[in-house]
């Protein structure tokens, strides 16, 4: 009899656990892409700590990468990453019509010379940014997080940043460097 109880006890507690763990239908709410009528149903990549500013993390910060900044230039350079061969690179000045958007809500668009791309944004506790892009080279992108580039920010202030990555490919090493200015 009293095995019985304890079994019991036991199976009501298990229920009462396992019930209350399920999950709810957690999807965001499918996002306009800017410039377009069609939705777009990526998931933000947004922390769970909300801040005023989600650039810097901290409240009362003079400087914020928030806001259009215009595009000075745009280079990448590749190399074999080895040494072997000399490297070689692409350099685009900005024209008057290219921008970078950060908005405070964690949405990045950019139009560089004729193409717009859009994508969330996050700001690590490094200050390095990752960007996950919904739209690349005016292309929807196939599937959220396909094309993802982590950018450090160097010399952010409140008239010029600089961006740069660096993504190591069996190919070689390809290393971006963006210029903004206010």
């Amino acid at each position: 009899m009293k095995n019985n109880i304890i079994v019991l006890f036991i199976a009501c507690l298990s229920v009462a656990l396992f019930s209350s763990c399920s999950k709810e239908a957690l999807a965001p709410a499918p996002q306009p892409v800017k410039g377009s009528s069609t939705l777009n149903p990526a998931k933000d990549n947004v922390s769970p700590v909300t801040t005023s500013d989600p650039i810097l993390g901290h409240i009362n910060t003079a400087v914020t990468l928030s806001g259009q900044w215009k595009l000075v230039k745009d280079s990448v350079a590749y190399s074999d990453g080895l040494g072997q061969n000399s490297p070689s690179s692409d350099v685009y000045n900005g024209k008057a019509a290219d921008y970078f958007e950060f908005t405070s809500d964690g949405k990045l668009y950019i139009q560089e010379n004729g193409l717009v791309d859009t994508a969330n944004y996050t700001i690590n506790t490094d200050k390095s940014i990752t960007v996950n892009y919904l739209v690349y080279n005016s292309l929807k992108v196939a599937s959220y997080g396909s094309i993802i580039t982590n950018f450090q920010q160097v010399n952010l202030t409140g008239t010029s940043v600089t961006l740069t990555s660096s993504v190591v490919a069996p190919g070689g090493v390809q290393s971006r460097v963006i210029a903004l200015k206010r």
